[in-house]
């Protein structure tokens, strides 16, 4: 993903420093809607011409295209003074048309109090919430003279209130969004815990492997190649000890490779192109195939990205030596738009895609690409080879 939404919601909260990022509540949009078309309806009422009702109206439905476009989108975010000046001077024209009765635009003014108080840092909420107590106070005093102090002693508790509220319901969502984070890194590490358990056991068997059975086989390929001297090859067993030596000397090879597979160079301590160029030139030399790369240096992916292409051109390789009986491989790994492609191409003697049964192998390697966004593409011929392709996005 990735960059995370985490990222992405962090980097538009710093847009401004001003700007605290919350998720817009669905009932302050209808709190909104419904308050600004309550308030046209009353006021309008109070209109003697029908000039002045258009103009109101067109002032209302300006201040919710603005709540719409502007605040409901985050584009407040980079400067909140357009959006809260534009607001305030919208319901300003509101009071000038209106020549009696401002409750109901006042009203209107505790809701943008509420949206300040919810989407800004206390000082700035507290100035903007001040500046719209003060411009309907002041109202109140022209409109009503002295008996103004009642309607202002009154307002005055209503914008704490709504001040109040507001940063209640910005701190709840910032514990929310905390909360969340926390979950995810829980989870992050819940997951890193069982890679590393699975590492430590893959390493464990790794390390069993090479230690004793892989011992064991060397010395019985040991003891029959001394048998096989001491042998002529007019005896009938040497036929029998001979391929039993074989057969021995494989099966190391192929412990060999597997304890690689298992236990392969460790991607923290090193890039994927340097890693799968070390583990190319082992395999090439173990399994006596040539190998020819075409790798791209620095190539800069996440690292569970890294680890399953790694694994996937493991097994992909795997397979080439078990059963392709191919002379040589070309193995690409390059970056295009963003885009990661590894591909594994033998010459050796492919198969029949529609009557082939399907292995272990690629379902595995299919389950490892799907498993971080990515996909498998397999294409063969017999006696044409095999074309493996893993591709899957860097983010």
């Amino acid at each position: 993903m990735t960059i995370s939404r985490r990222h992405w919601d962090y980097n538009r909260a710093m847009a401004n420093k001003n700007v605290v990022h919350v998720r817009i509540p669905a009932l302050l949009d209808a709190t909104t809607y419904l308050s600004l078309i309550v308030m046209s309806l009353l006021a309008v009422r109070g209109l003697q011409t029908l000039q002045a009702q258009l103009m109101f109206l067109g002032l209302s439905a300006a201040s919710g295209l603005l709540y719409r476009f502007v605040f409901r989108t985050g584009r407040y975010e980079k400067n909140p003074f357009i959006y809260f000046g534009s607001q305030l001077g919208v319901m300003m024209l509101m009071l000038v048309l209106v020549p009696k009765s401002i409750d109901a635009i006042d009203f209107i003014f505790l809701i943008v109090s509420l949206q300040a108080a919810l989407v800004l840092n206390r000082r700035t909420a507290s100035i903007w919430i001040a500046v719209f107590y003060l411009t309907v106070s002041i109202a109140q005093f022209i409109r009503s003279g002295s008996n103004g102090y009642y309607a202002a002693a009154f307002y005055f508790v209503a914008y704490v209130v709504v001040g109040f509220f507001g940063y209640i319901l910005q701190q709840a969502d910032l514990s929310r969004q905390h909360n969340q984070e926390l979950v995810e890194e829980l989870q992050s590490t819940q997951l890193k815990l069982k890679e590393l358990a699975v590492l430590e056991e893959r390493n464990r068997l790794a390390r069993e492997l090479h230690d004793s059975v892989k011992q064991q086989v060397f010395a019985i390929s040991m003891q029959l190649s001394a048998a096989r001297n001491s042998l002529s090859e007019s005896d009938k067993a040497f036929a029998s000890v001979k391929e039993a030596e074989r057969l021995a000397q494989q099966a190391g090879a192929e412990l060999t490779t597997l304890i690689h597979e298992l236990r392969p160079p460790t991607l923290e301590r090193q890039t994927l192109s340097a890693a799968l160029q070390g583990h190319l030139a082992e395999w090439s030399r173990q399994n006596e195939i040539e190998v020819e790369s075409n790798i791209e240096d620095n190539l800069s992916v996440p690292l569970p990205v890294e680890q399953v292409l790694f694994r996937v051109a493991q097994e992909s390789l795997a397979n080439v030596a078990r059963h392709s009986k191919a002379t040589k491989v070309s193995v690409t790994l390059a970056n295009d738009n963003d885009v990661v492609k590894l591909t594994v191409e033998d010459n050796g003697m492919g198969f029949d895609p529609d009557n082939a049964v399907k292995g272990v192998g690629l379902d595995s390697m299919s389950e490892r690409l799907e498993a971080v966004g990515g996909r498998l593409e397999v294409s063969s011929q017999k006696t044409k080879g095999t074309c493996l392709t893993a591709t899957v996005r860097r983010s």
